[in-house]
């Protein structure tokens, strides 16, 4: 579901509302900057599951 706004600083104290972490604040935020960079408008997507990240570390044979 997108969440749009009427500006920035609405924007983010949305978000500082709804963020259950720090990061989940950063990422939010970030989507909120990239989407007015290529759209021109405030918004973001919530509600659906986030790709999981996973950390691959080089071992030594």
């Amino acid at each position: 579901m997108k969440k749009h706004f009427s500006n920035r600083l609405e924007a983010i104290d949305w978000i500082a509302e709804k963020a259950e972490d720090e990061s989940q604040f950063e990422v939010m935020r970030e989507q909120l900057n990239f989407n007015f960079i290529y759209t021109g408008q405030y918004f973001v997507e919530f509600g659906k599951e986030e790709g999981e990240v996973a950390w691959l570390e080089e071992t030594a044979y």
